[in-house]
């Protein structure tokens, strides 16, 4: 597995050959079928097993925190890691994502434990009273979700690089601006949420765009 990981960076899922994997492991190509079902299922237990170390990877006080700390740790932490492998983020949203089993799988399992996290920190702040109590939850947890996807894709096409720390802090300070609670320096949040909503909008489209160039 740790192999069959390197490989997928090295090559990506379209030239990865269990061939070469079976060559760098000292062993008969037929022996990895032992073990999986075929190419596909190695591939994805290699998505998988990266995913739980994403998962694994957590903060323990990250409930004592101000909201716009938590939120921009999970934001970070989401960009470092897709930062860090490419080839298995490609993987999996324009792979599996489009696949018909793929609400059956493990990982689909896994990136609702990720979207609960965030739903978590949103609501959170909510009954904290650091955001509007009409927040639509969901409405947020997908803005979030979308503005990172957005972010990556030019490089995951390979089309250049990100700052991670830039990216986190600017898709946090959109989240804040426009979820807030009013206050008396703040009168015009309404304004600021319509905008944001706005922004979602246009860039969910630029992403759909995005992912069929891909």
């Amino acid at each position: 597995m740790q192999s069959a990981r390197i490989l997928f960076r090295e090559r990506g899922a379209e030239q990865f050959l269990t061939s070469e994997l079976a060559e760098r492991c000292g062993i008969s190509e037929g022996t990895i079928y032992k073990y999986f079902v075929n190419r596909r299922d190695l591939l994805i237990k290699v998505a998988e097993e990266w995913f739980e170390e994403f998962l694994e990877d957590e903060h323990p006080h990250d409930q004592d925190l101000p909201f716009r700390e938590r939120l921009l740790q999970v934001i970070r932490k989401n960009l470092t890691i897709i930062r860090s492998e490419p080839s298995l983020t490609r993987f999996l949203l324009t792979d599996l994502r489009a696949d018909p089993t793929y609400r059956s799988m493990r990982i689909y399992e896994q990136n609702r434990q990720v979207a609960k996290g965030i739903t978590n920190i949103v609501n959170d702040g909510i009954a904290s009273g650091t955001l509007r109590a009409d927040v639509q939850v969901r409405t947020v947890r997908n803005m979030i979700q979308g503005c990172i996807e957005y972010q990556i894709w030019s490089y995951l096409r390979g089309d250049g690089d990100f700052s991670v720390e830039q990216s986190a802090q600017g898709i946090t300070d959109i989240v804040v601006r426009g979820t807030a609670k009013a206050t008396a320096s703040s009168p015009d949040i309404d304004a600021a949420v319509a905008r944001v909503e706005a922004a979602a909008t246009q860039m969910e489209r630029l992403l759909m765009a995005n992912k069929k160039g891909l």
